[in-house]
């Protein structure tokens, strides 16, 4: 953590910023609250998917459906028919490209 002496030796008095300075430092700022709020809203998508992919599992998979008919998707808007093999053993997919086997 930060001693007090080394947040003081990196504070800027703003009063003392000419007009091209303090535009530079908006748009710093900016750049930095949209990437942010981009990144938090990446993250709640992907905790959603994965509340999603749990309640489906345990609400939505049992033995009983296993060698049924199903749709699987291959991306958003394309499904191909198939058949659950194993009811047991289920790959959920929690986003950005990772997967996590439901045992």
């Amino acid at each position: 953590m930060a001693s007090t002496s080394e947040a003081q030796a990196h504070t800027v008095d703003l009063t003392s910023l000419s007009p091209q300075q303090l535009s530079s430092v908006k748009k710093r700022l900016d750049d930095e609250l949209e990437h942010l709020t981009t990144s938090f809203t990446k993250l709640r998508a992907a905790q959603t998917k994965f509340r999603e992919c749990l309640t489906s599992i345990r609400e939505g998979i049992s033995s009983r459906i296993a060698g049924k008919p199903l749709l699987v998707p291959l991306t958003t808007s394309l499904y191909v028919p198939g058949n659950l093999a194993d009811a047991e053993n289920i790959m959920v997919d929690v986003g950005t490209g990772f997967y996590v086997e439901k045992a």
